[in-house]
């Protein structure tokens, strides 16, 4: 008779701690879980766009840009601008990018030198161009993607 009690006590015992930390793995989950899914939509004001920086990290890429970058500064969007971040390029990639300044006023062009680079990698030619960025939406992408 004691042994089935003392069983049915590390039963319960069992289903006790089971229970109590199913239920702190539910609070854990549902606090910070549920922040992911409860955050509202950024909701525009009077039903108008935001305005969006896209920012390029291009590395020897004039051929892609020669090709790309019309299609997305002809884009119809209503306020954007697009960020070029010349990162330490030996090719016409500058001179190509100038050109297009000339005609698209709403491209921006951050030059980055080898000196200053310093094998700092991708990761610092995008935080330039972020920092460039007058507005708070930014799309990334790269010199041979082509919006569709």
């Amino acid at each position: 008779m004691q042994q089935i009690l003392s069983c049915e006590l590390w039963l319960q015992v069992t289903l006790g701690v089971f229970v109590t930390t199913w239920l702190i793995q539910l609070i854990y989950i549902l606090h910070f879980f549920g922040k992911i899914s409860g955050r509202k939509a950024i909701e525009n004001s009077g039903g108008k766009e935001l305005p969006v920086s896209v920012i390029i990290c291009a590395r020897n890429e004039e051929k892609n840009l020669r090709e790309h970058i019309p299609v997305l500064m002809e884009q119809d969007y209503p306020e954007f601008e697009v960020i070029v971040v010349n990162d330490s390029s030996w090719d016409d990639t500058d001179a190509i990018l100038n050109a297009f300044h000339v005609h698209y006023p709403n491209l921006r062009i951050v030059t980055l030198d080898e000196e200053k680079q310093n094998l700092q990698g991708k990761k610092f030619a995008l935080t330039l161009g972020i920092k460039a960025a007058k507005y708070d939406t930014i799309l990334l992408t790269d010199a041979d993607c082509v919006p569709a």
